[in-house]
């Protein structure tokens, strides 16, 4: 699995493209059928996932892997576009706060002189 892990450096750089639409990935492995994704079961990477042939653990596979780290990537990305929107949120309500503590304070000090 590490000797495949290192031969995967090379094919990941190969499967993907950059482009103005972003990346993509490789849709077929070296023996032209179709990828499938596999969970490691390894003690190295368990639970981690891969892109490999349809083949594999068949004993024909062609050997090629890649890992999955996009499916991370987009997280990642997701969740920073959540993080934004969060923050735009918690400032509108920081200004909403001391908007009305001025005005708390205003009205306030508008009663004490009064009294």
């Amino acid at each position: 699995m590490a000797s495949q892990a290192s031969q995967a450096a090379p094919s990941w750089s190969a499967s993907y493209r950059n482009s103005s639409q972003g990346r993509r990935r490789r849709t077929t492995c070296y023996c032209g059928e179709r990828l499938v994704l596999v969970t490691s079961s390894t003690a190295e990477n368990p639970g981690r996932r891969f892109w490999g042939c349809v083949n594999y653990g068949i004993g024909e596979e062609c050997g090629y892997f890649v890992w999955a780290e996009s499916e991370k990537e987009q997280e990642v990305a997701r969740l920073k576009r959540k993080i934004t929107g969060l923050k735009g949120k918690v400032t509108t309500l920081e200004r909403m706060l001391t908007m009305a503590v001025a005005v708390a304070l205003v009205g306030w000090t508008c009663a004490m002189i009064l009294l």
